[in-house]
């Protein structure tokens, strides 16, 4: 069973506009509130794959309520614990002539509720996956993702982590089975820009050195490099238009998992994802099993370098 861990979920409240004037009054054209967080994104972009998995992490006050029932509706399956105090977070996403994303801080997590995630992924067995996303709110230890992975290694479990700084870095020596960081994150990591494919494949095989198994880093528009011991590979996007991003990584790594979980290569996995990047990104909803398989056909295969 795969298991995603959501910190701080959200009800992302998306409004598409055509224009924005600032400073007026702006009328949007369309709106969607659902379930949101990296986590929660792997997870339903898991589902529409045909792969169970079952969300963990916490929630708190109303929002949080709001957020179990939308995702007991769609039968995502949650274990998320309540905490005693504060609110989840609502999101606000902007979709006009460019994207703009006005992100609420979560509630800070009691350690009440934290001994009860560390109790609930020491139940974890060989054979389960778990993936760890987005940062937790602000005052959370930055190691708090390494410590989660040492419960989960005690059993065999295999980990994957999409996260930022130190979040991120903290978890390497772990040796997550695969992370997931984009361009900007790499270059935080590296303390300097990249410029060129080379040099950005080149900082993912360091983190090949710090402990990581799989490294692939998302590219947006240029499509994605996978770096692991034996090879390194970067794949192109199809052609498409950019409808909206929010979830787009997220997908990428939901489709990885699905792919390497059947036994398939780094390459074709590789390929897969970038579809299915590029369909939820390509939507105003994220991939499912028929745009990803569509997108797939027209992805160029994935070039060794």
């Amino acid at each position: 069973m795969i298991y995603t861990v959501t910190f701080s979920p959200a009800l992302d409240y998306t409004m598409w506009f055509d224009r924005i004037e600032r400073g007026g009054l702006n009328r949007a054209q369309r709106t969607v509130c659902r379930p949101g967080g990296k986590g929660i994104n792997v997870s339903r972009v898991l589902w529409n794959l045909g792969v169970p998995s079952i969300c963990l992490g916490f929630v708190a006050g109303f929002v949080g309520r709001e957020i179990i029932r939308a995702l007991e509706e769609t039968s995502l399956s949650q274990e998320f614990i309540f905490l005693k105090e504060g609110c989840s977070r609502i999101n606000v996403k902007v979709k006009a002539q460019a994207e703009t994303e006005l992100n609420a801080s979560g509630p800070a997590i009691d350690p009440e509720a934290m001994e009860q995630l560390r109790k609930r992924i020491a139940e974890l067995r060989k054979g389960d996956l778990l993936v760890l996303s987005g940062n937790p709110p602000a005052g959370t230890c930055t190691a708090v993702y390494a410590e989660l992975m040492r419960i989960a290694a005690e059993n065999q479990v295999r980990t994957v982590v999409d996260a930022s700084g130190d979040f991120l870095k903290n978890t390497l020596e772990q040796k997550p089975y695969l992370i997931k960081p984009n361009r900007a994150e790499l270059e935080e990591l590296e303390g300097k820009r990249l410029s060129g494919i080379s040099e950005t494949a080149g900082a993912a095989r360091r983190l090949l050195e710090y402990g990581a198994e799989h490294v692939l880093v998302s590219l947006g528009g240029q499509g994605a490099v996978l770096v692991s011991e034996e090879e390194t590979w970067i794949c192109s996007v199809p052609p498409g238009k950019l409808v909206d991003s929010t979830g787009a990584g997220d997908s990428m790594t939901a489709a990885f998992l699905t792919k390497k979980l059947k036994g398939c290569s780094d390459a074709e996995s590789l390929r897969y994802a970038v579809a299915c990047g590029s369909a939820s990104a390509y939507s105003r909803e994220l991939a499912n099993v028929a745009n990803t398989r569509q997108l797939y056909e027209q992805t160029p295969l994935p070039e060794r370098i």
